[in-house]
């Protein structure tokens, strides 16, 4: 799978979002908010093809949690990506 070219993200205090660009800016009608660990995947794989094993590797190296519990949380932002239309499969 792979993001969708039109979303970036901004960070704006201690909050992460996805925020839609139109053709001559940002559109904040279209904004999914993230925490932290989820802004993380999204840069280390952001203009890259990536899998869910990809996203588990990521969260194993930089936070050494069990493989278990970093593919429930990968699920998740999976699914949550998918919901909203930012990722191509």
């Amino acid at each position: 799978m792979r993001l969708k070219e039109q979303f970036s993200i901004r960070k704006i205090g201690d909050e992460y979002m996805m925020v839609s660009r139109s053709g001559s800016g940002l559109d904040y009608t279209r904004v999914v908010t993230l925490n932290q660990t989820a802004a993380f995947l999204i840069e280390s794989v952001e203009g890259k093809d990536f899998t869910a094993e990809d996203l588990i590797d990521l969260l194993v190296g930089k936070y050494s949690i069990d493989r278990e519990l970093a593919s429930r949380d990968v699920q998740n932002l999976i699914d949550t990506l998918l919901k909203e239309g930012l990722v191509e499969e």
